[in-house]
């Protein structure tokens, strides 16, 4: 069962392609460098009848689409589809641009009367002019879409009635007095041309990236803190569990709690991805523990919430947003490989730098039993740090050029640029209700900010540069914020309402199958 936020992305990318397809075929129709010819019809081209039903066939391929965003099976599919579509219509462009052509289909008068299927071909007549004929789009498009399909689906009798369509469609350009029959082949070229060329370019990929650490400093400072973690390794059962159950904790406490286990969680699914990124076995190996540990942590505060009696609180919008992202990140991709080691420190210095001591200081769970469970947090955090800004530095001096512009080009950045304003209210807005000063948070950003001049190489990151514009829009919202505080203007019951609904939204939008399909829980 599909969530409405994944429906909503689908229907959305079956817009998006609709209108990249429309936009080069309506520039074409203005005819901009010369006038459409009219070429000579086949003997073929005279027999074929007009047989007006066939209109429906010839126009199912806006519904097609559709049914065929919803049922693309993941990320890597839907791009290849999309940029098939594309290409087959930029071809199809070429053709309209430089070489039009025109169908004499007055030749063909539709018969008189009122019924449906006439109605529906006048219509298809007013709006398309007789031009772009050759190759044909509609034929371009249908071997592309149908080609796709069968690369994605397992069901034979799918492959075959996909195929089956794209070739009524390719038919029924004549029956219908669209095309002439040299556009058939013409457009099946472009399509058959475009899903090649895709799925060659985006072909499955196996250790593209191949983490590795090279430079013999890294490395020794990596089998160090390698050993160190290995000895480092704890149980949440060694920490002084009280053994009464312990009294109710606010609701805000409760949620900004169950906040920090989901930021705990997502920085273990970023190590998850890291270490199948990996080629280096030492890099790898601590990869997979740092995840054990973000796990770890996790699962300490959920224990820790346990005890005064409360469940951790479903996840909100802006961390919906950021849970249903893994699904598109790729391991065997520099960009998306980049985008995570360089963001993986943020969350970290920022639940070490704000959250972490803010509960700490808490009243209502200070104590021993916090005080062991954030020593060994912050014990692992520092080596999660060291490692990420190695390897940070290593991607810096390594990636240039084209490929740097690939990284500013990741389309996973703008849609975490989406989640951080959610995340953030959602976080911050019950730490303010608890009485959090956002001006803990403005010397973790000077540190995030200045990195670069201890690493001089990072100065030269595209990522890096986004990543500062990031940092210091932060400070921004930081003095904001509190300014507003001190001024009395910063409406808490506002603003905890709007996290709420935010929060109501996203259980909506991403319903109960999120947190089954990321962690195998409901």
């Amino acid at each position: 069962m599909r969530s409405p936020f994944d429906l909503g992305k689908r229907v959305l990318m079956w817009v998006v392609s609709g209108f990249s397809i429309l936009a080069g075929y309506g520039l074409a129709k203005l005819e901009p460098f010369r006038e459409a010819v009219v070429l000579p019809l086949t003997a073929v081209d005279q027999a074929v009848p007009l047989l007006p039903f066939t209109v429906w066939i010839y126009g199912s391929g806006t519904l097609m689409c559709l049914v065929a965003w919803l049922a693309v099976p993941d990320g890597r599919a839907a791009r290849r589809f999309y940029f098939t579509l594309l290409m087959s219509a930029v071809i199809c462009w070429f053709f309209f641009l430089l070489f039009p052509t025109t169908y004499p289909r007055h030749l063909w008068p539709l018969p008189e009367g009122d019924s449906l299927t006439l109605r529906e071909f006048r219509d298809l007549r007013g709006t398309d002019s007789p031009s772009n004929c050759f190759p044909s789009q509609h034929v371009a498009l249908a071997w592309a879409l149908a080609l796709c399909w069968v690369d994605w689906t397992k069901r034979a009798w799918v492959k075959v009635g996909i195929v089956a369509w794209a070739i009524a469609v390719s038919v029924c350009t004549l029956t219908t007095k669209q095309h002439y029959l040299v556009d058939i082949p013409g457009g099946m070229a472009a399509g058959v041309a475009s899903w090649w060329a895709v799925r060659r370019s985006l072909a499955d990929r196996t250790r593209t990236v191949g983490l590795e650490v090279s430079d013999p400093r890294d490395a020794r400072v990596l089998h160090g803190l390698l050993g160190k973690v290995r000895e480092h390794r704890w149980s949440l059962d060694t920490l002084p569990w009280p053994t009464a159950r312990q009294p109710a904790l606010p609701t805000p406490l409760v949620e900004l709690l169950s906040q920090t286990v989901w930021i705990e969680e997502i920085a273990g699914l970023n190590f998850q991805v890291l270490a199948r990124a990996c080629r280096d076995d030492a890099l790898c190996e601590i990869y997979g523990l740092f995840a054990e540990e973000e796990r770890r942590h996790a699962d300490g505060l959920r224990r820790l919430l346990a005890i005064h009696g409360h469940e951790v609180a479903p996840p909100g919008l802006g961390t919906g947003l950021v849970l249903d992202q893994f699904d598109t990140l790729d391991p065997d991709d520099i960009a998306d490989v980049a985008l995570i080691i360089t963001a993986t420190p943020v969350f970290e210095t920022f639940l070490d730098a704000g959250t972490i001591p803010f509960l700490r200081s808490h009243p209502s769970v200070r104590g021993d039993l916090l005080d062991a469970l954030v020593e060994r947090v912050d014990r692992d955090e520092g080596a999660h740090l060291a490692v990420n800004w190695m390897m940070s530095r290593k991607l810096a001096r390594e990636i240039g050029g084209l490929r740097a512009l690939r990284l500013l080009l990741n389309p996973n950045i703008p849609r975490g640029m989406l989640a951080v304003p959610a995340l953030g209210l959602e976080t911050y807005a019950r730490a303010h209700a608890l009485g959090f000063d956002f001006r803990t948070l403005l010397p973790a950003f000077d540190r995030l900010g200045s990195l670069h001049v201890r690493a001089p190489e990072l100065a030269r990151s595209p990522i890096w540069a986004l990543f500062r514009l990031f940092v210091i829009n932060g400070k921004i919202a930081v003095w904001g914020a509190s300014a507003l505080a001190d001024a009395g203007l910063l409406f808490i019951r506002f603003w905890l309402l709007f996290a709420a609904t935010t929060d109501r939204v996203g259980q909506m939008l991403f319903g109960p199958g999120l947190l089954e399909r990321r962690f195998g829980r409901d």
